[in-house]
């Protein structure tokens, strides 16, 4: 895979080394090419990424946090399996909290909030009319970068930090059902009507057509899981 971009954290600030090796590493969990029950291949990467294996450490550590590594007995640390408990556990999670963001971004009365995600969709829709690959890492990225803003836009701190480690966790499992083309559109359509109605500060609304996206992705992640 070609050497990732430099990650932001959650703030949006430049990342650092480890956020750098974290961010390469979680990506190739998200898109299962470190696949589950696999191990981490530590001194391969430190080689490969040209680090040292202290930024490494520290990254299976956080990955580790994040639900998507585990430090197994006499194995070390792999990718943690894949389950419909972990599925379920991770949407609820979501469903709870991301409202709270969407709301606050559409009582924001900010059109600079509606003006970055219609600019990050539109860099979705370029890279579909380009056919960039669902699954691949330019478009992992692109509807990551969306999502975060709109976590950005409900003024950072803990609700942010948890929303992006749920978000990676569950769209882990959503990148598994991106083949289907009928559940790409709709998304698309769900995202589009999310910046709409942050744009016009409506909150109520805003939440409920982010609770039937949630909803959906979810049907669709339990759909393909045992594909």
């Amino acid at each position: 895979m070609a050497r990732a971009s430099a990650p932001l954290t959650p703030g949006g600030a430049p990342g650092t080394i480890t956020d750098y090796v974290t961010d390469v590493i979680r990506d190739r969990i998200v898109l299962g090419i470190l696949a589950p029950g696999a191990k981490v291949p530590v001194y391969e990467l430190a080689e490969e990424l040209a680090v040292s294996r202290v930024p490494l450490r520290e990254a299976v550590r956080q990955l580790e946090a994040e639900s998507l590594v585990e430090n197994l007995p006499r194995r070390g640390s792999v990718v943690r399996p894949l389950s419909e408990r972990d599925l379920r556990d991770s949407f609820e999670l979501l469903r709870r909290i991301e409202p709270i963001a969407a709301r606050r971004a559409a009582l924001a009365e900010d059109p600079s909030v509606a003006d970055e995600l219609e600019k990050l969709l539109a860099e979705v829709d370029a890279l579909s009319a380009r056919r960039t690959p669902e699954t691949g890492v330019e478009m992992l990225h692109a509807h990551r970068d969306f999502h975060f803003a709109l976590f950005r836009s409900a003024g950072g701190g803990v609700l942010e930090r948890h929303l992006c480690m749920l978000w990676n966790t569950c769209e882990r499992y959503v990148m598994r059902s991106l083949p289907d083309a009928e559940r790409q559109k709709s998304a698309a359509k769900e995202h589009a009507e999310l910046v709409r109605l942050i744009r016009a500060g409506a909150p109520e609304e805003t939440e409920r057509v982010l609770e039937q996206h949630l909803q959906a992705s979810l049907t669709s992640a339990l759909r393909h899981l045992d594909g």
